[in-house]
């Protein structure tokens, strides 16, 4: 996948997965199906095969994204991405793509929003794809766990100073 340098019109995304996460370059109004498709061409680039025991799919349409319930506090969870609509009389609601959900702009996103991702589960053949109904599964770092890493990466930097003397 070539690299591609930033510019003013694009937008860094953080696609989060578990630990994993995915920077990826998106202007404001490019939709959300073509960012699944580099999304997968990212993740298939490294070489996995599977992300926290989930199998990367084969399409990008089995991704789903979310977003977090508050932007500011992502300990309150996160949200499908796909806004439900009602289908006409019968009050059904299903997931389609709208104008408010169809680009980052759209969706009220910024750049250096976190974006949480999960695959669709496989049902018996016979079904659909389905969405995995567990929680989103994403690990956010700490400002503890990042001054612990740090303090550990400082020691053995002096441990390996005084070896070599």
């Amino acid at each position: 996948m070539p690299v591609k340098a930033p510019d003013r019109h694009q937008w860094t995304l953080r696609f989060k997965n578990h630990k994993t996460t995915i920077l990826l370059f998106a202007t404001q109004n490019e939709s959300f199906e073509s960012i699944k498709e580099r999304l997968l061409e990212a993740i298939k680039a490294t070489g996995r095969s599977e992300i926290n025991g989930m199998k990367v799919p084969a399409i990008a349409d089995q991704i789903v994204f979310g977003v977090p319930i508050d932007s500011n506090d992502d300990s309150k969870g996160w949200i499908d991405l796909e806004i439900p609509e009602l289908n006409g009389e019968d009050g059904k609601s299903s997931k389609k793509t709208n104008v408010l959900n169809s680009s980052p702009l759209g969706a009220g996103l910024k750049d250096g929003s976190v974006i949480a991702f999960k695959f669709r589960k496989e049902q018996s053949q016979d079904d659909d794809m389905d969405i995995d109904d567990t929680d989103w599964d994403v690990v956010m770092p700490t400002f503890e766990e990042a001054v612990a890493d740090h303090e550990e990466d400082v020691e053995d930097e002096e441990d390996d100073d005084e070896e070599e003397d």
